[in-house]
């Protein structure tokens, strides 16, 4: 029994042992097909790193070829740059050499020319002397023979004014006629547009002999902008400026604090526009006068204009070989283009000695001179085309349609203009900020923080308005609070916006829709404007041209492109819109040099506007009283009446240097040793008699009569031209074809 049981043990332990040795076993096998597994998987990585290793051979081999193809394109690079270095040395020597013996032969010249004036107006000067003295001798005989002839016994009060009229308007003619004595030719080497806004300035630049115009790009030491503010700041005296152009306006805050004051006064901003017609209640309060602004800022924007030309020019004296043309707003009166040219000599952009080197155009009239000489299409090829030009600016949008005839332009509607520039869409802007943070907060920034109000401004136009293309409906503009105007943060009181704000991390999220409704308020006033005048023209609008900074929106561009595209057939944005202004005045005063003959430029291509006149023009005339045409009260003792003919009226479209006039003037008396022409003008285009209101006496010219043997049968001829800036008036004495002339300083016409 106890073997069969040992047995049975013994059974037991080796059945037990079987089946640990066959789950070994099974184990063991396991683990040897898992092993052929990883040696399989070991087998393909180690092709893939040969292959790889392979094509890294590969790579390493062709990386070599590159290197030395490189390696020898660098020798003959250096090679390249030695030989040209050589060439710009020899040339630098060549133009140095040639430069200094163009410039002393230039300065022979000079003297010679000065010299040979100086001797010609010495003559001059006392051939006219000596004809005044005789002038002044014949009149005092005439006026004697003419009280004799009439036997007066007493002079009325008319006679006694038209007297003293003009003794008074004699002295002037003389003063006038000085002004015309033959000066030193002026030697413009270099013309300078400058763009003076209401809110944004800029200027440009050109060589004469070589005309490649250029915009400055640098203010302050900042890059990249064609404009700066039209701003100032001053000490706590408002005596002297610290700060100008756009450092003036707008300040970065510091994000170390949440709690900032202004540390300054207030900047100095639109004292621009009291040179404009608008009311004194719509002109900002200003704590300096509005003349001292205009002179320290241009004094300060000059400085960097001399810079300028000095640094590309060494050579050109400023002053004497400087051409300034000074842009302004159209609405401009006479007055204040004269406070204008004031300031600029009071800024010392130009002195008293070369004044002549200053011209004052409007901003029509250079845009329109920019976009026709920079025309990329055939627009132009057709001899009769009508041309709108949309000078989208910072606060006002000024529309003027020209006929382009001849390679000229002229003003064929009246002007049109809203207040819808680039400036209301930053106001739109501003107002969704006070529907979503509320008015008192705005307010406060507005007070207490300008200038960090100015930067939010500047950051929702940089990263925003200008990218806006109105095609981006996926647009998102993320407005950082804490980042552009921390001090928000302390202005806005606890409650439901402030705790929204601090949930979103002060992060304003404005989408495409809004930005939309912020555009869209002026978009609409630009497009009614452009339609009014569209329909106000009656003729066919061939091309459409968009200058001003707004025109830059990509925005504006599609939307007078979808509304007028089946009107105008051409509507484009030249090149830089935002200079235009600057760079047309430049071409103004490139072709005003090329069409008056200076320095012996060639009138290529001249672009200058011909002009409608917004005036007539005319002269008095001394004619028999009319009983029944003539009222009573305007006749004299005598039995006269003065009386306005005029040579050219309101409306007319006249090219410069054209000609009006009118002949066969005679003497009143055989025996009249002497004539003076009075010339008028009035904004009426029907006007009869030289005392009418509104009438404004320009000047008056003086010749004399001699060969008194003719008597009645001296002919004169009177006329009048137009210049850039001035008014030519010249009488000819056709017995002798002597001819008189006096100039006239009036940019309105």
């Amino acid at each position: 029994m106890a073997n069969e049981r040992s047995k049975d043990k013994s059974h037991e332990v080796v059945e037990k042992l079987g089946i640990g040795f066959n789950k070994l076993n099974n184990k063991f096998v396991n683990l040897l097909e898992e092993n052929q597994k990883i040696k399989q998987q070991y087998k393909n990585h180690e092709e893939k790193i040969q292959e790889i290793l392979r094509t890294n051979s590969e790579l390493n081999e062709k990386n070599k070829e590159f290197l030395r193809t490189i390696s020898e394109l660098n020798e003959k690079h250096q090679e390249i740059l030695r030989t040209n270095s050589n060439l710009i040395e020899e040339n630098k020597e060549f133009s140095r050499i040639n430069s200094e013996l163009k410039s002393q032969l230039q300065e022979k010249d000079i003297q010679f020319e000065k010299l040979q004036q100086h001797t010609s107006n010495l003559e001059k000067q006392r051939n006219e002397e000596s004809q005044q003295i005789q002038q002044l001798e014949m009149m005092k005989e005439t006026l004697e023979k003419n009280l004799e002839v009439l036997k007066l016994d007493e002079i009325d009060e008319n006679i006694i004014k038209a007297l003293k009229e003009n003794n008074e308007d004699f002295s002037s003619n003389f003063f006038n006629k000085g002004l015309e004595k033959d000066t030193e030719k002026p030697d413009i080497r270099v013309v300078v547009g400058l763009d003076f806004g209401v809110k944004y300035s800029g200027f440009a630049y050109s060589y004469v002999a070589v005309p490649n115009i250029y915009s400055n790009d640098t203010w302050n030491g900042e890059f990249g902008h064609l404009k700066t503010n039209t701003v100032l700041q001053y000490d706590d005296e408002y005596n002297n400026v610290l700060l100008w152009g756009a450092p003036a306006l707008a300040k970065k805050p510091n994000r170390r604090t949440k709690s900032q004051n202004n540390e300054r006064n207030n900047p100095v901003e639109l004292f621009a526009l009291y040179l404009s017609s608008l009311d004194e209640s719509s002109k900002p309060k200003l704590p300096v006068d509005y003349k001292k602004a205009i002179t320290d800022y241009l004094r300060e924007i000059g400085k960097v204009i001399k810079e300028t030309v000095v640094m590309r020019w060494p050579r050109v004296d400023y002053f004497k070989n400087t051409l300034l043309v000074i842009t302004v707003p159209a609405e401009f009166s006479e007055k204040s283009k004269i406070i204008m040219r004031t300031c600029a000599y009071n800024a010392s952009l130009i002195k008293e000695e070369y004044s002549t080197n200053l011209q004052i155009i409007t901003e029509p009239e250079a845009s329109v001179m920019y976009c026709m000489k920079n025309r990329e299409n055939q627009v132009f090829a057709q001899s009769n085309t009508n041309i709108m030009i949309v000078d989208c600016g910072d606060d006002i949008v000024n529309l003027t349609t020209h006929n382009f005839i001849n390679n000229h332009f002229g003003e064929i509607t009246n002007k049109a203009k809203d207040s819808c520039g680039s400036s209301f869409i930053n106001a739109e802007f501003i107002k969704y900020l006070r529907k979503r943070l509320g008015d008192k907060p705005m307010n406060l920034l507005r007070d207490n923080n300008y200038g960090q109000m100015q930067y939010l401004i500047q950051h929702f136009c940089k990263h925003c308005k200008t990218p806006f293309t109105g095609d981006n409906s996926d647009l998102i503009y993320e407005l950082d609070i804490e980042h552009t105007t921390p001090v928000l943060l302390q202005y806005i009181a606890n409650g439901k916006i402030r705790n929204t704000l601090e949930e979103d991390d002060w992060i304003i999220k404005i989408d495409f829709k809004t930005m939309k409704s912020i555009f869209d308020p002026v978009i609409q006033k630009i497009l009614h404007l452009i339609k009014a005048q569209l329909n106000n023209t009656h003729e066919t609008c061939s091309a459409m041209f968009l200058v001003g900074s707004l025109s830059e929106s990509k925005y504006l561009q599609k939307r007078i492109k979808e509304e007028f595209n089946h009107q105008v057939n051409n509507i484009s944005v030249p090149a830089q819109p935002i200079a235009a202004v600057s760079r047309g005045a430049v071409i103004y005063g490139l072709e005003s040099i090329n069409s008056n003959g200076t320095n012996n430029l060639e009138n290529k291509d001249s672009v200058i506007p011909s002009r409608v006149l917004k005036f007539t023009y005319g002269i008095g005339l001394c004619l028999d009283w009319k009983e029944g045409v003539d009222p009573p009260s305007r006749k004299t003792s005598n039995g006269k009446v003065f009386k306005f003919s005029p040579l050219v009226r309101r409306g007319a479209v006249v090219e410069v240097d054209q000609v009006f006039s009118s002949s066969n003037h005679r003497p009143s008396l055989p025996d009249q040793i002497a004539m003076n022409f009075k010339l008028y003008r009035t904004s009426e285009y029907n006007a009869e008699y030289c005392d009418e209101p509104g009438m404004e006496l320009l000047g008056e010219l003086y010749i004399d009569l001699p060969d008194v043997h003719l008597g009645c049968d001296r002919v004169v001829t009177l006329g009048l031209s137009f210049d850039q800036t001035v008014i030519s008036v010249f009488a000819i004495y056709e017995v002798t074809g002597k001819k008189y002339i006096i100039k006239l300083l009036c940019s309105e016409y």
